[in-house]
């Protein structure tokens, strides 16, 4: 099977208004688990131990073609418990606990990769990851919109493939975030062969952006703006003929 289709499979049928918490949450480790119940807390431990060993599988790739070889076998079971624990905080965490949550996430992912990220993986990584990290903190921002504002029926359909679409690319940018927080974590360098491959998985985030834009145009649709011509007045139609003779001056010089 090929992979882009495994791996929107692992996906399957959302809507925007179910991933307010998939945004931040398989890089959380404090924040996050403060809120749940004791099993709840259990299967987010639990899933984020199995994450994290998809990751350490990851961060091993001593070639480029090894890191995409792997990438390739980690990613649907990565994007399935990212999948997972949105699903499991959506429906344990109130809304506005998880706001708070994320929040308290990407100051957390801001500050690593500040203090970090240059040292361990070049400016240019560390420039990539923190620019990430500001359009998942947008991306948070407009899903919450999105939960507040019912999808028109007539518009289901087009609401769930731009919420694949969002979440495929979401999770890829994630995935390379937490590929970089992982080698953080664990102290575990990341090859330089791999570094540009990590550069542009992060660079999803910004198409995700893009349908979580659209998947609020659905809902809230913005304004169109109406251009009208601009009045003419004397002083206009005057500057308008002295600009004329200068150029007709220039033309004859």
């Amino acid at each position: 099977m090929n992979n882009a289709i495994a791996v929107e499979q692992s996906i399957g049928s959302v809507g925007l208004d179910d991933l307010l918490a998939l945004v931040g949450l398989p890089s959380k480790r404090k924040a996050a688990t403060t809120e749940l119940s004791v099993a709840a807390n259990d299967i987010f431990k639990g899933t984020k131990s199995f994450i994290d060993g998809l990751l350490l599988r990851a961060i091993s790739a001593q070639t480029n073609e090894e890191f995409i070889a792997v990438r390739k076998e980690v990613l649907v079971p990565y994007i399935g418990a990212a999948m997972s624990l949105a699903k499991l905080f959506k429906i344990v965490v109130p809304k506005q606990v998880i706001a708070q949550a994320l929040n308290a996430s990407f100051i957390e992912l801001e500050n690593e990769f500040r203090e970090q990220g240059a040292f361990r993986f070049g400016q240019a990584a560390k420039d990539q990851a923190m620019f990430t990290v500001w359009m998942l903190r947008r991306m948070s921002g407009l899903v919450s919109k999105i939960t507040s504002a019912p999808t028109p029926d007539a518009m289901k359909e087009e609401d769930g493939e731009l919420a694949r679409s969002y979440a495929y690319n979401a999770l890829i940018a994630q995935f390379h975030l937490d590929v970089l927080l992982a080698a953080m974590r664990l102290d575990t360098p990341v090859q330089l062969d791999v570094l540009p491959t990590v550069i542009d998985g992060l660079r999803a985030a910004v198409d995700a952006y893009g349908y979580a834009r659209q998947g609020l145009n659905l809902r809230i649709p913005e304004p169109e703006t109406v251009m009208t011509a601009p009045e003419w007045d004397e002083e206009d139609q005057e500057l308008l003929d002295s600009s004329m003779h200068d150029i007709q001056m220039q033309s004859i010089d």
